[in-house]
C-alpha cells in the first residue's frame, strides 16, 4: 500500500534539502528557468539539480512550463506553483530539526551575500537599507509582526512579478537585489 504524506510531511520532506529551497527561489525571482540555468547560477552539477528538480515536479511545487529545442535535446523550462516561505502554522508543525536547518542555511547565506555586497558597494546606493530595530513584543504584538511581514513579503512578490513582466517586453539586464527580513527571539523576556 502506497504511503501518502500529509501536507506537512510533504513540507518537510521537500524542504530538507538545501538545494530546492534554492530552486523553488530562483524560479520564484526569475518567473521561469530551466535546470541547466540553474545549475549553472548554483555551481551545481546538472545531474543534481536535474535530480531536485524532478522531486520538486513530482510533488508538484514547480511545472513544466515550456520545452526549447537545444542541440539535439530539449531544454525544459519550470516555474514555482509553491512559494517557498511558510506561514506561522506550517513553521511551526516542521519537526524542530527541519526547522533549526532551514534556518541555519538561510542566515548562512543572507549573511554570506550581505557580506560580500558590503565589501562590493551593495549598500552604497540610497535604496539600499540596513535596519536593526530590538523589540519588546508579548504574544499578540509577535502575531501582530508577522503578519506584517507576510504582508510585505507577498507586496515585493507582486513587485518582482510585474519586474518580470516589464522586463519580457524590455529585456536588459535587471539590478540583481536581496532582501532579508529576519525576526527571532534573543533570549527570555
Amino acid at each position: 500500500m502506497a504511503r501518502i504524506d500529509s501536507p506537512d510531511a510533504q513540507i518537510a520532506r521537500v524542504l530538507s534539502h538545501p538545494l530546492r529551497p534554492r530552486i523553488l527561489q530562483i524560479l520564484t525571482v526569475r518567473g521561469e528557468a530551466s535546470p541547466n540555468e540553474i545549475a549553472a547560477e548554483l555551481d551545481v552539477p546538472l545531474g543534481t539539480l536535474s535530480y531536485h528538480t524532478r522531486l520538486l515536479r513530482d510533488a508538484g511545487w514547480i511545472e513544466l512550463v515550456r520545452e526549447v529545442p537545444r542541440r539535439g535535446a530539449v531544454e525544459h523550462f519550470y516555474r514555482a506553483v509553491v512559494r517557498p516561505e511558510l506561514d506561522d502554522a506550517q513553521w511551526e508543525r516542521l519537526p524542530l530539526g527541519v526547522r533549526r536547518r532551514l534556518a541555519s542555511t538561510t542566515v548562512g547565506q543572507v549573511l554570506q551575500n550581505a557580506a560580500a555586497a558590503a565589501r562590493a558597494g551593495g549598500f552604497d546606493g540610497a535604496g539600499a537599507h540596513v535596519d536593526r530595530v530590538p523589540l519588546e513584543l508579548d504574544e499578540e504584538g509577535v502575531k501582530e509582526l508577522s503578519g506584517v511581514l507576510v504582508a510585505a513579503l507577498d507586496e515585493v512578490l507582486l513587485i518582482q512579478r510585474r519586474s518580470n513582466e516589464r522586463r519580457a517586453s524590455a529585456p536588459g539586464i535587471p539590478q540583481a537585489s536581496e532582501l532579508a527580513i529576519l525576526h527571532f527571539t534573543t533570549g527570555t523576556g
